[in-house]
């Protein structure tokens, strides 16, 4: 065999492992697990100016979602060995707050004010029946971080906000029932498994938020130089 038919099997061969290694990387879309997302996204590019209220907001609420994502399966895995996923609980699973399209969070009907009164009221909820979890002898050092990071996000949401204490809106929610060992574990799932939902929305429209400031505060210091190019 010739030294050109070598080298063309070489780089055939180097091409054909170049391609699995490609396909075989995970691509995670805008929907997927927020845990796995940098944080580089909400950075200013040039890496030394700091970070905004909105921007430290968002990466406060990754690192709550991927502590409450956390929690959530390792009681799954404890309480729940012999099911297959969590798609089989749903027909247990009870109803406690979550963000709805009307809360203004999306991008078709955003509205900071709105958006964040409700995820305050719905964080109040969480944060006002944590104890239900902090007694199911999860990983404690991690049921602790959930509740104190909770805490920290309320607090910096309300600096904007400015609601008194008591003041956030009152949601209903199904009764935490304990009248049984297994309504328990549904239960303790069902607020683990919708506060993950929360912060997954939470993340989303915070960071949102972060970056609408951040092109109208690009456009509010627009240099005159600019002005005159565009104009040209």
């Amino acid at each position: 065999m010739s030294s050109a038919q070598n080298a063309a099997l070489f780089l055939s061969a180097v091409l054909a492992a170049f391609i699995s290694l490609v396909d075989a990387v995970p691509a995670y879309s805008g929907l997927a697990e927020l845990s796995e997302i940098s944080g580089d996204e909400v950075q200013d590019v040039d890496g030394r100016s700091p970070l905004s209220d909105r921007q430290k907001w968002h990466l406060m609420a990754r690192d709550l979602h991927r502590d409450v994502k956390t929690l959530r399966d390792q009681q799954f895995e404890r309480d729940f060995k012999e099911t297959m996923n969590m798609t089989a609980l749903e027909g247990v699973r009870i109803k406690t707050p979550l963000l709805k399209p009307s809360d203004g969070c999306l991008s078709r009907n955003f509205s900071t004010d709105l958006c964040l009164s409700h995820i305050y009221s719905v964080l109040t909820w969480y944060k006002d029946n944590w104890s239900f979890i902090e007694n199911e002898n999860l990983t404690s050092s991690l049921a602790n971080n959930i509740k104190l990071g909770t805490k920290r996000l309320l607090e910096a949401i309300n600096s904007q906000l400015q609601i008194a204490d008591g003041g956030a809106d009152q949601l209903s929610s199904a009764p935490l029932s304990v009248r049984s060992a297994w309504t328990r574990k549904t239960t303790a799932h069902s607020i683990l498994f919708n506060f993950t939902n929360v912060m997954i929305d939470t993340c989303r429209a915070v960071n949102y938020m972060s970056k609408r400031k951040a092109a109208h505060r690009a456009k509010d210091t627009k240099r005159p130089a600019d002005w005159s190019t565009d104009k040209n």
